[in-house]
């Protein structure tokens, strides 16, 4: 049953997996000033990791993804009815959504860690623009990445919260996102991961709430 689960997430959500592919390799060749379509320039106007724009592709790749997939995992099958036949399945509710938070951070992680890997492969080749490279160049880059579960969990109490969407059901994700942000711009790692950390358990917390709680 659990493997069904984690197979019906994967498998619906290819479709979002394949937009932020695409939206990947278009940050990249951005970034990299590598000239795709006709629009792009072939020169590189900045220091990657320093100057550069990732913080703008990352909140659109990465970001984009944990919000779409969130919201695709909650409201959208909500609306389908698919809650309907899910939840009343032999397993708990707490099991079954237990599954579907382990996917999404999964593939929300996955996704954005690899633009800031290959990003970062790309930028310490030789030759790439005339200045050194340092791998503690990147820390910025994976605090970004360490606070974007903040966002996803937020998109997803958002999509499972009762309530008007131009109103206070939008308030856990507008939370996250400013939570996000604070934990990605402070200057040290460990409260990175402290604020993250403390924000995602807050979020299981209220999501499995929710879900205990509201009448499907």
């Amino acid at each position: 049953m659990y493997k069904a689960l984690v197979i019906k997430e994967l498998r619906e959500s290819v479709g979002l997996l394949a937009l932020a592919a695409i939206g990947l390799v278009y940050a990249l060749s951005e970034l990299t000033a590598t000239r795709l379509l006709p629009w792009q320039s072939s020169q590189l106007y900045w220091y990657p990791f320093v100057g550069d724009e990732l913080g703008f592709y990352f909140a659109l790749v990465g970001g984009g993804l944990a919000i779409a997939l969130a919201l695709r995992q909650t409201a959208w099958e909500l609306g389908q009815g698919t809650y309907v036949f899910l939840l009343h399945r032999p397993v708990s509710r707490q099991r079954v959504f237990a599954h579907k938070l382990a996917v999404g951070v999964l593939l929300v992680m996955l996704l954005s860690g690899l633009l800031v890997l290959m990003y970062a492969w790309w930028a310490s080749r030789p030759g790439q623009f005339p200045a050194p490279f340092f791998w503690s160049m990147t820390v910025p880059a994976w605090q970004m990445w360490l606070a974007l579960p903040v966002v996803y969990l937020g998109a997803f109490l958002a999509g499972i919260r009762p309530g008007r969407w131009f109103g206070s059901r939008l308030i856990p994700l507008v939370t996250a996102i400013a939570v996000a942000m604070l934990a990605a711009k402070v200057p040290w790692v460990w409260l990175t991961v402290l604020v993250s950390t403390a924000a995602c358990v807050l979020g299981v917390v209220s999501i499995l709430y929710y879900v205990e709680h509201r009448d499907y």
